[in-house]
């Protein structure tokens, strides 16, 4: 394999520039062919595609509520029960004589928490 220099490197990142803004324009036009309505304004397309996602996490958090009530029905909690906050959780466990110091996955949580 001969040696390249810098002139033998420029010219093959020449030509790669050049193939790769072909291959751009035939996407472009296999993008165009398969989906004609696409907008051509950028920011068009990026707010339709950020409400499409919008729609969709709406639609997955649906469903995923759904599923949470099916379990829990199943699991006996009425659906009206509410867990209350993270702190009223740990005053009621360190009233409880339970300290996370003395777990050390805990003290893990603990230490990465404190950073």
């Amino acid at each position: 394999m001969e040696k390249d220099t810098l002139e033998t490197i420029a010219q093959r990142l020449d030509r790669l520039e050049k193939m790769m803004t072909e291959v751009n324009q035939q996407l472009s036009w296999i993008v165009e062919e398969v989906v004609p309505d696409i907008p051509k304004d950028r920011e068009v397309a990026a707010a339709l595609r950020g409400a499409e996602a919008l729609k969709n996490d709406k639609r997955d958090a649906h469903r995923a509520k759904e599923a949470l009530d099916r379990i829990f029905e199943k699991m006996g909690i009425p659906p009206d029960f509410d867990p209350g906050s993270i702190e009223d959780l740990r005053e009621s466990m360190r009233q409880h004589g339970i300290r996370a110091e003395d777990n050390e996955f805990s003290r893990a949580i603990i230490a990465e928490r404190e950073k």
